[in-house]
């Protein structure tokens, strides 16, 4: 059997060499053509034999020989190879075809030259290629440049919006408060505490939104950390939150046996968007579970709910600005308290992380 595959190699690299969709040229030691398969010689338009004996520049153009002749000549006797060199063959009645060429120099043991090895292969389909390629990477490129500037216009836009939302909101808030001062009838009553309300979750949202303007178009948000209880503190921000809440248990457990230094102000909104987001998406017979835990320099507060899993694809997105867990749900906002909570942690040189199973939905903050 090995025998016979053996008898067959001949005739397999001759049916090789002249079926191959690659033109290729054999020399002599001195450059001269010995064989030429029928590719090269379709694309000269002409018949092996016109070209035994010749040059290898003689099948390249002007051009093309000159080239060869003072570079790759050289160049192919010093180092053995050359590769990937675009130059043009001779028009011979069908205009000058480009390709690219390959050289290698094979010597005897005395380092003589003994034959050439030249491979041909076509650069229209390859040059095509390469121009396609290249235009569509520069509309991708314009495409990244327009989507960044329309990016930095709609924040820039946001922010002015939340700016000039305020006074007209100044203006509501305050004429709520004088009206609960009034003798009001019980549907006037009910109808003051829905203003009121609505202007505060109104609120929440510019502060939201000029924290988003914070965070992406200036510097970050800005934190001025100073020693704090941070018992207290957790213990002040989910106070507040069972008010809201009332029917919703909050399980609290901490180890805190010093101050940590944070800016209180931008620590307990953090803290109050892990709790209200815990609260709003968990299960609502199941606990919140609230745990926080400080040795030396490292602290860690954890929000535990359970309830259904966030989805793996929403789960990578979780800390982008206007992602929202559920479309659907009326008390999502704007989908921007996770990303200001993460902004906040990152101002504190700390990581807020999520994990989310069938069991239990985790937020995690660290600082080390």
């Amino acid at each position: 059997m090995i025998n016979n595959q053996a008898n067959s190699f001949p005739e397999d690299f001759d049916d090789f060499f002249e079926s191959s969709l690659s033109g290729f040229i054999i020399t002599d030691g001195e450059g001269k053509i010995i064989r030429i398969n029928r590719r090269a010689t379709n694309w000269l338009n002409s018949d092996p034999e016109k070209f035994l004996g010749k040059r290898f520049s003689d099948v390249l153009s002007i051009g093309g020989k000159i080239y060869f002749e003072t570079h790759l000549w050289p160049l192919l006797r010093m180092q053995g190879y050359f590769d990937e060199v675009a130059v043009e063959l001779v028009d011979s009645g069908s205009g000058k075809i480009p390709i690219y060429i390959n050289g290698y120099e094979r010597r005897d043991d005395n380092s003589k030259p003994t034959f050439m090895c030249f491979t041909l292969f076509r650069a229209a389909d390859r040059r095509l290629y390469e121009q396609n390629l290249q235009i569509a990477t520069q509309l991708a490129e314009t495409n990244l440049n327009i989507e960044k500037q329309n990016a930095i216009i709609r924040e820039q836009f946001i922010a002015v919006l939340g700016h000039d939302l305020r006074n007209p909101l100044s203006g509501i808030m305050s004429a709520t408060q004088l009206l609960e001062r009034l003798d009001l009838g019980d549907r006037e009553k009910k109808m003051v505490n829905i203003l009121k309300t609505s202007s505060k979750r109104m609120h929440e949202m510019i502060d939201n939104i000029m924290d988003l303007a914070r965070g992406r178009l200036g510097g970050g948000i800005t934190i001025t950390p100073v020693p704090v209880d941070l018992e207290e503190l957790l213990d002040q921000v989910s106070g507040e939150l069972k008010v809201t809440w009332p029917e919703k248990i909050i399980e609290s457990d901490f180890n805190i046996h010093n101050l940590v230094d944070c800016d209180p102000a931008r620590m307990s909104q953090l803290v109050s968007n892990l709790l209200a987001n815990a609260i709003t998406h968990g299960a609502p017979d199941k606990p919140v579970h609230f745990k926080a835990e400080v040795r030396g320099d490292f602290w860690e507060i954890s929000v535990t709910n359970q309830g259904l899993p966030i989805p793996k694809d929403a789960l990578q997105n979780l800390f982008h600005p206007f992602h929202r867990e559920d479309s659907h749900s009326s008390h999502n906002g704007l989908g921007l308290g996770l990303y200001i909570a993460s902004e906040i942690a990152k101002a504190h040189d700390a990581t807020l992380t999520a994990t989310s199973d069938e069991q239990q939905t985790c937020f995690t903050f660290q600082k080390k």
